[in-house]
């Protein structure tokens, strides 16, 4: 014998007003939620008066004195507020005239730097002309001229060895061995002295070279 299938019971009335108040609960409840998140995001009121807010001419005093604010503390109030900007303006003031007292050592030590590296420049190509002329004269067998040439650059020149070496020159071109190399010895001892000559490493090496070539050792 068959059974009918067995079907399931539909909710009553009373089922659907449990889904209903249960529902509605949930509604109210979410929106509550909502309300308070909403809340929590506005930013704050401020119901008195703001703290920070300058009071008005006719307002009460801050102080308490029970005295309107323009016949109390305003005028005291004021004076400091000028005084501050007072006392800010003459800061930026401060500020702006070391700034130009810097850039005006900055721009004199920059001019002075360019003058100085022009002289130098000058004093280089009339130093090289000079010791470039003894060379000539030596070549051309003018030894006299030459020898003055020479003592001329060591008067003229004294921070450079051009003078002493050309003057040993001559003394070579005249078969001076001795004199020759002491003037060589000369400049072995301005480039001693003077150790930020130049960076030819080799200047001294090669004055050692000439010295001993002229002045060979004793034969024994």
């Amino acid at each position: 014998m068959q059974h009918a299938a067995a079907q399931p019971a539909s909710p009553g009335p009373r089922d659907l007003g449990e889904i209903g108040v249960e529902g509605e609960q949930q509604m109210m409840e979410c929106g509550i939620g909502q309300q308070l998140s909403i809340q929590r995001m506005r930013p704050p009121r401020f119901d008195g008066a703001d703290p920070m807010a300058k009071p008005g001419r006719n307002d009460p005093c801050p102080c308490g004195s029970g005295n309107k604010y323009k016949k109390c503390c305003q005028p005291k109030d004021e004076a400091a507020e000028r005084d501050g900007l007072a006392a800010a303006q003459a800061r930026r003031e401060e500020r702006a005239a070391e700034q130009r007292q810097r850039d005006h050592e900055l721009h004199t030590e920059v001019a002075a730097w360019l003058r100085q590296a022009e002289e130098e420049d000058l004093l280089d190509d009339a130093l090289e002309d000079a010791s470039n002329a003894v060379i000539d004269l030596v070549k051309a067998g003018k030894l006299d001229e030459a020898e003055a040439a020479s003592r001329a650059l060591l008067a003229r020149y004294p921070q450079a060895h051009d003078g002493w070496d050309r003057l040993g020159m001559v003394h070579e071109a005249r078969g001076n061995s001795r004199e020759a190399a002491d003037c060589y010895r000369r400049v072995l001892d301005f480039l001693r002295d003077h150790p930020d000559y130049t960076d030819d490493d080799g200047l001294a090496t090669l004055y050692t070279g000439l010295i001993a070539k002229l002045e060979p050792p004793a034969a024994t």
